[in-house]
C-alpha cells in the first residue's frame, strides 16, 4: 500500500482538497489522507481518507494544542500523523508526505530511488544567486531541508526517526528561529545521521517553490513548463496565498518567474471551487489564535527602512 497524507486545518483546507484532486490525477495508486486538526466535523469526497487528530492519539496533545499557535500546531503534529498512519496499516510499503500548498503536475515516479530508505527536499543545492529578499543565512536558519515533501520507507530505521522527531515536537517546535526552533523542519537536518541510506531530491522540476525561484529557471515551452530542461513535476505555493512563518517574508520573490506567478494566478482561481468545504468561522478550532495583519510585511519593510535611517543619523 501507497500512502500520500498532508495535515491541515480550516486555514488551508481548500488546498489540501486540491492537492487531493492532483494526486488522484497523477498519483492514482496512492490512497491520499487528508490529517485534520481542527474541532470542525467536514466531509471529503470518496477519494480522500480522513484522519482526525482525536484519531492519532498523540500522547501529548493537549500540551501541544495549549503550547503552539494554530500556525505551527499542524506542523508540530505532521510526525505524529505519520506514525498513526504506519500503525493503521502495517502493509504500507512507501509514505509520503505533501504540505497543503503542494500540487502535482506529474507522476512523481522518476525521483524516486528504490534503494533510498528516505527521501528528502533540499531548500537549495548550490549558492543562492543575489537578492535582497532571500539570501544563503537564511536558508541556514530555516533548515538544510524543506518540511514540504518528503518520502519514506516503513522499516526499523525510520520508524526510529520518525519517534525521535516526533518526541521533539512535542515542545521544541515553537517558529523562534533566534533560539534554534522552526517548527517541525530543523530536526529533519539529523536525518542523514539516523538513516545514511538518505536520497536528497535533486531533479529541478521537483517541489518548485519560493526557495527555488532564485536558482532555477521555470519555462514554458509547448504547453509544458520545464525547469533546467526537465519536466515541471510539483509545485509548492507556501507563502503566497495565507500567512506561512517561513515563506510568506519572501513573497517579494514571486514575480522573479513570470511562469510561476502565472501558475499562482490559476491555483488561486482553482481554489474557489472548494470553498464551500471550508468552515464559516476562519479561526482555527485548535493552538492558540494568532494576530497576523495583513499589512505585515509593508510594515516590516517600512520599520527596516526608518531604522537604516536612524542608523545612518547616528553615525554622522
Amino acid at each position: 500500500m501507497n500512502i500520500i497524507y498532508t495535515v491541515c486545518n480550516r486555514i488551508n483546507l481548500a488546498h489540501a482538497l486540491a492537492l487531493a484532486d492532483s494526486v488522484l490525477l497523477h498519483q492514482p495508486n496512492y490512497t491520499f489522507y487528508l490529517c485534520w486538526v481542527d474541532n470542525t466535523p467536514i466531509e471529503v469526497p470518496a477519494h480522500i481518507k480522513l484522519l482526525t487528530i482525536e484519531q492519532a492519539e498523540i500522547p501529548s496533545w493537549k500540551s501541544m494544542e495549549a503550547r503552539y499557535y494554530h500556525f505551527e500546531l499542524p506542523a508540530a503534529c505532521r510526525p505524529w500523523f505519520a506514525l498513526a498512519l504506519l500503525s493503521l496499516h502495517k502493509d504500507c510499503t512507501n509514505l509520503v508526505f505533501l504540505a497543503p500548498t503542494v500540487l502535482l503536475v506529474k507522476s512523481f515516479e522518476e525521483v524516486i530511488n528504490p534503494a533510498s530508505d528516505i527521501h528528502l527536499t533540499p531548500n537549495i543545492r548550490k549558492p543562492l544567486a543575489p537578492s535582497m529578499v532571500l539570501d544563503d543565512k537564511r536558508i541556514l536558519n530555516i533548515g538544510m531541508f524543506h518540511s514540504g515533501s518528503w518520502m519514506l520507507k516503513p522499516g526499523e530505521k525510520t520508524l526510529k526517526m520518525l519517534k525521535w522527531w516526533a518526541e521533539r515536537t512535542i515542545d521544541r517546535a515553537e517558529f523562534d528561529l533566534c533560539n534554534g526552533k522552526n517548527m517541525d523542519q530543523l530536526w529533519l537536518n539529523y536525518t542523514l545521521v539516523w538513516i545514511p541510506e538518505t536520497t536528497q531530491i535533486a531533479h529541478p522540476g521537483w517541489h518548485y517553490g519560493l526557495h527555488a525561484i532564485l536558482n532555477h529557471d521555470l519555462q514554458m515551452k509547448n504547453g509544458d513548463y520545464y525547469i533546467d530542461g526537465k519536466p515541471l513535476i510539483s509545485l509548492d505555493f507556501a507563502g503566497l496565498d495565507y500567512f506561512d512563518p517561513v515563506w510568506s517574508d519572501h513573497v517579494g520573490l514571486l514575480p522573479a518567474n513570470t511562469a510561476f506567478q502565472a501558475l499562482f494566478s490559476s491555483y488561486k482561481k482553482t481554489l474557489i471551487k472548494y470553498k464551500n468545504s471550508i468552515p464559516a468561522n476562519r479561526a482555527p478550532g485548535y493552538g492558540k489564535p494568532a494576530k497576523i495583519r495583513e499589512n505585515r510585511i509593508l510594515r516590516n519593510n517600512i520599520a527596516a527602512k526608518l531604522k537604516s535611517i536612524t542608523a545612518f543619523i547616528d553615525q554622522f
